[in-house]
């Protein structure tokens, strides 16, 4: 399964399992990729000269989680150069549920339901998941998406 496939299906993130629905039930595309990244199981490394690109880490490679695929199978970076090959990220589908189950999703959302306030849930967000995208955290914390830019990059800084 791609990761756009991963983060699509809501079964796989107890979609419709409680009965009192989330606002964010399921991480989108670029908060999985960064929670994948997280929790080592996809590693952005260069590709070609001017380019990176997300690959399967060799640990779920050899685990038998996944694997970088190029599904052209007419360029490979020697030859054709960066710009006709194309690998990206797969995980088998009989191993996606334990992969999603090591990123921790739920407990972020069950932590962020004990926090009170907006400002409670963002401080919290930056303190243990800064990594997420700003618009992941704007959307957990409950504050505007400036706030969150603000924030990100006053923790990066320090």
């Amino acid at each position: 399964m791609t990761i756009r496939d991963i983060a699509g299906r809501g079964d796989l993130w107890g979609e419709g399992l409680s009965p009192s629905p989330r606002a964010i039930a399921r991480p989108d595309k670029e908060t999985l990729y960064r929670l994948l990244q997280e929790n080592c199981w996809l590693e952005r490394a260069p590709f070609g000269r001017e380019q990176s690109r997300w690959f399967v880490t060799d640990k779920a490679v050899e685990g038998g989680y996944g694997q970088t695929v190029d599904p052209s199978n007419l360029h490979s970076l020697k030859l054709s150069g960066g710009k006709k090959s194309f690998p990206f990220p797969v995980f088998y589908e009989d191993k996606v549920q334990d992969v999603i189950w090591t990123l921790g999703w739920d407990a972020i959302l069950d932590h962020l339901d004990t926090l009170a306030t907006k400002k409670e849930r963002l401080a919290w967000l930056m303190a243990q998941h800064s990594y997420l995208p700003a618009k992941a955290i704007s959307q957990l914390s409950g504050v505007g998406i400036a706030t969150a830019k603000r924030h990100k990059a006053q923790n990066d800084t320090q």
